[in-house]
């Protein structure tokens, strides 16, 4: 099981003409082709949803951003996520290797639902105990 990072969110939502656009749809279509469901975490559509309330045409992102987001399944923040979350900042804290809220938080959701974590930026989360993480 595979739960998409927000990058994949934000480049699935780019241009097709750009290169990140299609590494993202290759990365969905290579999880579909093998069986799996796809999954994002609540964690992951709050950092999508800024976007659209930064940019110039609202609502045109607006309706971009949902239409990503309705072909995934949303994984909460639950209890057994909290509890991961900080185990997860603590060692990294340990570590010398702070990492930053939200990516802890969308961490502890992939490994509270046992996921796979897929992200073009796998360094956001190396060293992080236990999480599996693929990039594209």
């Amino acid at each position: 099981m595979a739960m998409l990072d927000t990058t994949v969110l934000i480049d699935l939502a780019r241009s097709p003409a750009r290169p990140a656009h299609g590494l993202a749809r290759a990365a969905i279509q290579r999880l579909l082709n093998s069986g799996q469901m796809l999954f994002t975490s609540r964690i992951n559509e709050a950092e999508f949803r800024v976007g659209p309330e930064v940019c110039t045409d609202r609502q045109k992102e607006l309706d971009r951003v949902e239409r990503v987001l309705a072909a995934f399944i949303i994984l909460e923040f639950n209890s057994d996520a909290a509890r991961r979350y900080a185990t997860i900042k603590g060692v990294m804290m340990k570590k010398g290797r702070p990492v930053g809220d939200c990516d802890a938080m969308v961490a502890a959701v992939a490994l509270a639902h046992a996921q796979i974590l897929i992200t073009r930026n796998p360094r956001h989360f190396i060293d992080v105990p236990g999480l599996l993480v693929q990039s594209y």
